[in-house]
């Protein structure tokens, strides 16, 4: 009876200390992961960064660019309307 009990208790202590084992190689996996996860956070962070300040040049752009046409296009009609009056004060004389 004395060596089931043994034999019972050793088997216990075997399955505890594998478990044990199992445990810290999950904990050490677990932190793996964790420091894998940062790093796709802070690369994350650092492209949204890069897209946000690469929006704000896109919008200063078009924004310039908007004005620069507009005033090109106002410059155009200007120089227009003064060839049609050099025409007609050709067509005049």
């Amino acid at each position: 009876m004395i060596y089931i009990l043994v034999l019972l208790i050793l088997m216990m202590l075997a399955t505890i200390i594998f478990l044990f084992l199992e445990n810290k190689k999950i904990r050490e996996k677990h932190a793996q992961n964790i420091q894998v996860l940062k790093e796709i956070i802070y690369s994350l962070h650092h492209k949204q960064k890069m897209l946000n300040e690469k929006v704000i040049i896109s919008n200063e752009y078009s924004s310039n660019y908007s004005k620069d046409m507009k005033s090109l296009g106002d410059e155009v009609v200007k120089l227009q309307k003064v060839f049609i009056d050099i025409i007609s004060n050709r067509n005049y004389k």
